[in-house]
């Protein structure tokens, strides 16, 4: 992925980030969902990261 690309990625609103995180999982894309959570907990929050309780609630959910 392009420093463009993650800089698109990280300006999409939180709601649309997580919710193609979860379509990720749902989709068995394991490897790009792991690939998009690094993005996200690499980037400072300010810069459109998202937190790391987040994130794991998204990946909690799909485990149930």
């Amino acid at each position: 992925m392009t420093t463009a690309e993650k800089d698109w990625f990280l300006s999409l609103p939180e709601e649309t980030k997580l919710k193609l995180m979860e379509d990720m999982l749902k989709e068995e894309q394991f490897g790009l969902a792991f690939q998009t959570m690094h993005i996200l907990l690499d980037a400072p929050i300010s810069d459109g990261g998202i937190s790391t309780e987040k994130i794991d609630k998204i990946f909690k959910n799909y485990k149930k």
